[in-house]
This record gives structure tokens, C-alpha cells and sequence, in this order.
């Protein structure tokens, strides 16, 4: 996503604000079903981070869109970018991240297929009452040509519940010419093993503009 996303907080945080330690990487897959005043919609979302060291990450996302109701608006594109990270005391950092946008837009038909997004995070982890937790906040603009720009806003805050288990809890916001759109998401998130960790949740539109929720299931692996 969120998207960009988080990693189990039993493991360093890393996405967000954070970048992967050099030659590590890390891929977030998502898959959500959501139901809206048109129908059912069935999006896929895959997230690949790559550490290249020195605070320096390689970023790919993959998007896919499935309309049930009308076949011919399905759609496929893609996000590709470096961040570059920077500490701010041991359990902080800061960071920006330069993307070009590719593929088909998921944002609508009257944007273009290709783009810009820029986008600045910070985050810190600390614990609350002996159980780690953490918040991530980033704002970006992405463009698609001259009619279709948004600025995007997103916070993300999460806490070890139990062993190997944490609740993660999600907002973003779009906001441009074509409309403004304002989500909220709630993931519990399972840490299997080292190298996986299984989340199911709950995504629901907050703005009132439209109506739109469903159910969010997901995967990370780190390699």
C-alpha cells in the first residue's frame, strides 16, 4: 500500500520509512474483495522491496483490478522506484521515495497509462506498555497527465497483541480532480515463520462519498 505496508513487528520494522538491509528483500502480496454500488470487485496487489544498501531500496508494485460487474474496465499496472532512507535515532527514520507509473491506470479512465508519484515517509517504533508497536505517516502526489493528479496522504500504526500475532491498523486518503477517496483497513497478522507471515482483515470506504468494503487477505515474505 499499502502499500506500501509493514513487516511483523517481531522483526525489525522495514517498508514504510524503512528500507531492506542490503541484498534483502521482501514481498507483500494482497489480495481483497470488495463490494461497492456497481457490484464485486476482486483487486491483487504484489509489493517487492529490494535492499541495495546504504539506506537505498529498489520498489515494485503490481496491480490488478477485476470488475465482476463490467469486464471491460479490468485493469492492470504497475509502480516502479527508489527510496533512500535516512536514521533519525535508533528507532526512527525518514524517507523519500521517486516512482514511475506505468500499465493501465487503476485510478480511472481518463488518466493517462503512464506517470509520476513522489512520495516522503517517517516513521518510529517504541514500545507501549512492554509490547512493541509502531506509526508510519507519508504524503505524495502522483500524476498522470495535466487531468489526473492527486495528492496522497496514509498512516499506518501497529502492536504486537500476542506472540507472533499483531494488529495493524490502516488510513489513506486520495484526493483530485476526479473525486476524493478516504480508506480505512484493519489486519491481523499471523507470523508464521521467519521468512512468512500470513494477514486477514477488514477494508471499508470512510469517506461518504461512495460506499465500498470488503475483506483483505495477505502474505509477506522475506527472503
Amino acid at each position: 500500500i499499502v502499500f506500501s505496508g509493514i513487516a511483523p513487528l517481531a522483526e525489525p520494522a522495514f517498508a514504510g520509512a524503512w528500507t531492506q538491509p542490503a541484498s534483502k528483500s521482501q514481498s507483500i502480496t494482497t489480495v481483497s474483495r470488495e463490494e461497492n454500488a456497481f457490484g464485486e470487485t476482486w483487486r491483487a496487489d504484489d509489493l517487492g522491496e529490494y535492499g541495495m544498501g546504504g539506506g537505498w531500496n529498489f520498489n515494485l508494485k503490481i496491480e490488478n483490478e477485476t470488475q465482476v460487474f463490467d469486464q471491460t474496465h479490468n485493469r492492470t499496472g504497475f509502480r516502479a522506484g527508489f527510496q533512500k532512507s535516512f536514521a533519525l535515532g535508533d528507532r526512527s527514520s525518514f524517507s523519500v521515495i521517486a516512482s514511475y507509473l506505468g500499465g493501465e491506470s487503476l485510478d480511472g479512465p481518463d488518466c493517462d497509462s503512464e506517470g509520476v508519484e513522489t512520495r516522503a515517509a517517517i516513521g518510529a517504533s517504541y514500545p507501549v506498555l512492554g509490547r512493541e508497536a509502531f506509526v508510519n505517516v507519508e504524503a505524495g502526489f502522483k500524476s498522470r497527465g495535466e487531468t489526473c493528479q492527486h495528492e496522497v496522504y496514509e498512516i499506518t500504526a501497529g502492536i504486537d497483541v500476542a506472540p507472533r500475532l499483531s494488529l495493524i491498523a490502516k488510513a489513506w486518503s486520495e484526493d483530485g480532480e476526479f473525486g476524493q477517496s478516504t480508506k480505512a483497513e484493519t489486519t491481523l497478522l499471523y507470523d508464521w515463520d521467519d521468512t512468512l507471515a500470513i494477514g486477514m482483515g477488514w477494508r471499508e470506504e470512510v469517506s461518504g462519498d461512495f460506499e465500498e468494503q470488503g475483506w483483505v487477505v495477505s502474505a509477506w515474505r522475506r527472503f
